[in-house]
């Protein structure tokens, strides 16, 4: 669970929802692995790792590169008509 205050927050960073969603899994997957924090914690306060990067998103400690819009041309069938 995340503590709503930081996500209503980090969603002012990054508005659209599905992006901050995926940005958020993937750097809770990278702590989980054992990343170090981006952020500094209160000691003795234990934090979720959601709450950890909710709190990096918010201050800005994560690069985020939006990928670029991918082109799908599609070929013309070359079937002939009979």
């Amino acid at each position: 669970m995340f503590n709503p205050n930081y996500y209503s927050l980090a969603l002012k960073k990054i508005p659209k929802r599905y992006l901050l969603v995926n940005i958020l899994s993937r750097r809770m997957r990278q702590l989980q692995k054992g990343s170090e924090p981006l952020v500094q914690m209160e000691e003795g306060n234990s934090i979720s790792d959601a709450d950890i990067a909710l709190k990096e998103i918010i201050e800005e400690k994560l690069v985020i590169n939006e990928p670029e819009a991918i082109e799908v041309k599609r070929k013309k069938s070359s079937r002939k008509s009979k």
